[in-house]
């Protein structure tokens, strides 16, 4: 059994023994006085003292021997001696990987439960826990048992799905990163393994395997059934809005579903379905009212015969619907073109929410009472001096503005408000999306046929999206101030310059490019399925169902009702697999699966003992001291 020292310098304290046994030796003796009274007395003790040890003769007070001990007990533990043995180890570096999916929040006590008392006994000397969500999250990184047992009670799973796979792929990454020669690294895997994508686990394993590093699996759970909520999706109809959801079966019998509807936290609707065994019905709502609506599902009843058993997952129990407020959008639309309705006042005028009002230069109304202004054919001499002075005034007071293009448009000082530079005409071109935007998704540009149109150049600053083949923007934007500032070339709807007005998609064009400008987004970007990920343009507080977060980076991890800022944000799971609760037989090994251990030799301390040594005789010597009576 081979000792060694980690600070072996440390013996140099044993010269502290030197002046301890100089004071001794230094110690005045008490001098003899014979008292004839007791001299009988004294040569009994005498004779007794001829069977005196050596021992006793040179150590005449214990407490010699003790301060001796304990110098030599502290120099040995500064010295910090280990020796070497065979043990039963675990790995230098275990990570662990748990899965934090929706499913694993089933049953009672829940699945994730299961993992985090499992996940406690494969922690080692080193441990990192990775959370595997749509997106894994290092929860841990190569902390120590404390400080993975600490971390394992704080995590809670999410309303997401679970990619394994890349979980592995990050774990492989951490134990490559900091490994050394000689070292063996695990990683463990405890899931209940529903809506697993067993493929790129399988690559993932492999690819730790070929690395050096042990991957097995721990399974929790067992099969439950389930009623949920597994699609749902709100539309707008006129000038209100619609829900139509999914609720699914997935026990084995029947079960009466019975609904209640909660309208800004009001219950408005009671209600039920009867959903057959392993199939789905429909639920609609109709003129949802801005705000908040949730539909929730209550415990079902199981037909008498059937299976039964209660629903154990509450996180598809649920629907949340953001529905946004309406607000009315005051577009004022400059023309001088001979039709009351030219094709892009009536896309305009289509669309919900806005009131266009048609208005022929030079005489205008006072901008500010409007939110759109769009400009569209007028003559070089058809507007006042300083029109676009003012509109550049609403623009940067945060105004937005629609230039349509027209044959003067090059002749009228636009005062550098216009995102390009026009200086001329030109004929037939060829389009091309050079970048996409909220208003051109959807929009077949290439196909429109241009017979003629402005020779142009884009400004500094300015975005281009559409671009002819001879470089002229056909589409560009730019802000100046608090406002934006697009130009249109594609005019007010002339058949000699295009077709674009003749097309399906041209008013989809004005409802996206008006939504765009005004602030208003489609009504799925206030409803969304966990799991996506909402960047913020600062570090913002953010509440959520869990609670306030500060963040720039948004992660929709829990269903329920998100506001950030001003904006309120319904997530939901809205996922077939990640509800049905059936649980695949992995293997029966991943059942029971235990810490592995091996027959290694590993190095052990002595400084603890040693430290604990000290202090007791320190202790001693302060009792032996007070007893004779010297404290």
């Amino acid at each position: 059994m081979p000792f060694s020292f980690a600070n072996p310098l440390a013996i140099l304290a044993l010269s502290s023994l030197i002046p301890l046994i100089i004071l001794y030796l230094i110690k005045p003796k008490p001098k003899d006085v014979e008292i004839p009274s007791l001299i009988f007395i004294l040569d009994a003790e005498r004779r007794e003292d001829r069977h005196q040890t050596i021992l006793k003769k040179v150590v005449r007070d214990p407490l010699m021997l003790m301060q001796l001990l304990f110098l030599i007990l502290l120099t040995l533990a500064m010295m910090s001696p280990s020796y070497v043995t065979t043990a039963d180890v675990r790995a230098d570096h275990t990570v662990i990987i748990l899965d934090a999916s929706a499913s694993m929040q089933a049953e009672e006590p829940s699945r994730f439960d299961l993992a985090r008392a499992a996940a406690e006994k494969f922690v080692s000397g080193k441990t990192s826990i990775i959370l595997a969500k749509n997106v894994p999250i290092l929860a841990l990184d190569s902390g120590s048992k404390s400080d993975a047992i600490s971390v394992l009670q704080r995590i809670q799973p999410g309303a997401t799905t679970a990619n394994i796979g890349d979980a592995i792929i990050l774990a492989k990454s951490m134990i490559e990163d900091g490994s050394g020669s000689e070292r063996e690294d695990a990683i463990v895997i405890i899931s209940d393994f529903s809506n697993a994508d067993f493929g790129s686990i399988s690559s993932a394993k492999m690819l730790a395997n070929a690395a050096g590093i042990d991957v097995t699996y721990k399974q929790v759970g067992s099969d439950v059934g389930n009623i949920g909520i597994t699609y749902g999706k709100p539309e707008r109809k006129g000038e209100t809005y619609n829900y139509l959801c999914t609720i699914k079966n997935y026990f084995n019998d029947a079960r009466t579903v019975p609904i209640e509807v909660f309208r800004n936290g009001k219950k408005t609707i009671s209600s039920s379905v009867t959903v057959q065994p392993r199939a789905s019905e429909l639920f609609a709502l109709k003129d949802l009212a801005p705000g908040a609506t949730v539909i929730a599902l209550r415990e079902s009843e199981g037909k008498r015969g059937g299976e039964s058993g209660s629903d154990l997952f509450d996180v598809d129990d649920r629907a949340y619907i953001a529905i946004p407020d309406a607000k009315k959008r005051r577009i004022m639309f400059i023309t001088e073109t001979e039709s009351k309705n030219p094709p892009a006042k009536i896309a305009i005028g289509s669309l919900q929410d806005t009131e266009c009002s048609v208005v022929k230069p030079p005489v205008l109304p006072s901008f500010d009472d409007y939110d759109i202004v769009v400009v569209g054919t007028v003559a070089k001499d058809s507007l006042l001096p300083g029109t676009f002075g003012d509109l550049a005034s609403f623009v940067v007071a945060g105004g937005s503005l629609v230039v349509l293009a027209s044959g003067d448009l090059g002749e009228i000082a636009t005062e550098n408000v216009l995102p390009v530079s026009v200086s001329g005409k030109a004929g037939s071109a060829a389009l091309t999306i050079r970048s996409s935007s909220e208003f051109t998704k959807d929009i077949a540009f290439e196909d429109v046929s241009v017979g003629k149109h402005l020779k142009s150049a884009p400004v500094n600053g300015s975005v281009v999206t559409v671009v002819a083949d001879d470089g002229s923007p056909m589409l560009a934007y730019q802000k100046h101030g608090s406002g934006t500032v697009v130009y249109f070339g594609f005019g007010e709807g002339d058949p000699e310059w295009n077709d674009f007005h003749t097309r399906v998609d041209y008013p989809i064009f004005w409802r996206q490019i008006v939504d765009w400008m005004s602030g208003v987004r489609g009504i799925e970007e206030y409803n969304v399925r966990t799991g996506r990920v909402y960047p913020l343009a600062e570090e913002q507080e953010v509440l959520t169902p869990a609670g306030t977060v500060t963040t720039d980076n948004l992660l929709f991890d829990s269903a329920g009702g998100y506001r950030i800022g001003d904006l309120d944000i319904a997530a939901n799971l809205y996922d077939p697999l990640e509800s049905d609760l059936t649980v695949p037989v992995v293997s029966e090994e991943a059942r029971i699966l235990k810490p592995d251990t091996a027959r290694a030799e590993v190095e052990k301390g002595l400084w603890g003992y040693l430290t604990v040594l000290v202090m007791f005789l320190a202790g001693f010597e302060l009792y032996y001291l007070r007893a004779r009576g010297e404290l």
